[in-house]
């Protein structure tokens, strides 16, 4: 007796492991995973993670165009990505879909548009600097951890205004605290976990008691600014405070939480690990790292790095956008399918979820000649789409913090590469690790700082 193919039959092809082995080996490898799968079944494979369910990865550009355009409704990306929840909250970017997606995008992208974003040059200069004068002199160290506590105060102050005293650096190791409760490669695994057990629902565990602590924190900071009318210290939270939904409703204490803790989380464990993957790669590469001094010099003449000068550093632009491209800190974005969606002529049913795959896209050889090369010039000589050059995801669901996320990276390096000459240990290597959800160097990127003479 002949059986009748299924939907989910006529997927394309990929591993026929267990979901739980896929699972395992996506936390412990994942690049290796996507190189494999992609050298054995071409441009559109299917991955199943248990637990996760059934992913399609696609790698080409036309492809993932038509997955950014579909309609919202019929493709979610906050279903996907629901276990963020947990720490999110509910009413997050990250977690929402259709309306109230829209709803919450259009009133909380005013506070994060670029021109807004470059108002904190001096605190992410400030900061840096800060962090410059702690660093050992002739001794290796973790950069990571540096390029940590640097982004990790410098979007405190934007979101809440609070750059100084007690309550900010107590603030500081509460975010530090509960971000570090997921930084793990097995972060997926122990979600599921978790979800199986109904661990979520043990509020005495200490990630919870973390996380209220944390919360009560929020709130007070709320409640002090909704009732310092005409503040002269602007923030995300001030601009949030004036936002207004479309029925004239303010935004509630819990959805003003939501924000501020999705922002700390996009905003300081992603753009750390990228500075960090940054340095990594100017250190391999003599060259590069003589190109961006020489620049620098040229631009600020020996003076005191300016907001006015960001825009004539064309090169350090160039470095971040191919360090982005070649160290993959997010390897792919999801849309769940919610009614049969076409893509390259296949339909595909709901329940499946489809993957634009950013790092397998970053190494196409169509599209980057000599794609496992760092090469920045590259971002000089031509001008890549958005569906070719994706860290930042794509589509209505694009990272509301890219503008201020690039705007830090050539911030922080351009005032570390004029204040230190850094060197890499003899024999450092960083492999690709997990943290969380993030791809992070396994050493840390371990480097030697010596101060300029004139900075000693």
């Amino acid at each position: 007796m002949t059986q009748t193919k299924t939907k989910q039959d006529s997927l394309p092809l990929g591993p026929r492991t267990s979901s739980a082995i896929q699972l395992y080996q996506w936390s412990m490898r994942p690049l290796e995973l996507l190189e494999d799968c992609a050298q054995r079944f071409g441009d559109t494979f299917t991955l199943r993670f248990a637990g996760f369910g059934t992913i399609v990865m696609f790698t080409s550009p036309e492809a993932i165009k038509e997955i950014f355009r579909g309609d919202p409704h019929t493709l979610h990306s906050g279903e996907a990505n629901a276990f963020l929840s947990q720490i999110v909250g509910e009413n997050s970017l990250l977690v929402l879909d259709d309306e109230p997606h829209a709803r919450q995008r259009h009133v909380t992208m005013p506070a994060f548009k670029g021109d807004r974003m470059r108002s904190f040059f001096s605190a992410m200069r400030d900061r840096t600097l800060d962090s410059i004068a702690e660093w050992p002199e002739s001794r290796s160290f973790r950069i990571d951890q540096s390029m940590r506590d640097i982004t990790l105060r410098v979007i405190l102050q934007a979101v809440l205004g609070i750059s100084t005293g007690d309550k900010f650096e107590s603030l500081t190791k509460q975010v530090a605290r509960v971000l570090n409760f997921g930084a793990t490669k097995w972060s997926l695994i122990l979600t599921k976990v978790a979800e199986l057990i109904r661990l979520n629902h043990l509020k005495s565990l200490p990630y919870y008691r973390q996380l209220r602590d944390l919360d009560d924190t929020l709130f007070e900071i709320i409640e002090q600014h909704r009732t310092e009318s005409g503040t002269t210290n602007r923030s995300i939270l001030t601009d949030l405070l004036e936002s207004r939904h479309e029925d004239g409703n303010m935004m509630s204490n819990q959805e003003l939480r939501d924000i501020i803790i999705t922002s700390l989380m996009a905003g300081h464990e992603t753009t750390a690990t990228a500075l960090a993957w940054s340095v990594e790669q100017i250190l391999e590469h003599p060259n590069i790292l003589e190109r961006i001094r020489a620049e620098l010099t040229s631009v600020t003449n020996g003076s005191e790095l300016q907001a006015e000068h960001l825009p004539r550093l064309e090169y350090l632009d160039a470095v971040i956008k191919e360090s982005l491209r070649i160290r993959t800190i997010l390897p792919f974005v999801i849309r769940l399918v919610k009614q049969p969606f076409t893509v390259d002529g296949r339909e595909y049913p709901s329940g499946v979820q489809l993957a634009p795959c950013v790092h397998l896209v970053h190494r196409r050889e169509d599209l980057y000649s000599d794609a496992a090369e760092f090469h920045p010039e590259r971002f000089l000589e031509r001008k890549y789409s958005p569906y070719e050059w994706l860290p930042f995801g794509g589509g209505n669901r694009i990272c509301l913090g890219m503008s201020f996320a690039l705007f830090e990276m050539k911030v922080v390096l351009a005032t570390v590469f004029s204040k230190v000459q850094l060197t890499r240990p003899k024999g450092a290597v960083s492999e690709i690790g997990r943290r969380g959800i993030v791809l992070s160097p396994s050493d840390g990127v371990t480097v030697i700082a010596r101060r300029h003479e004139n900075d000693r």
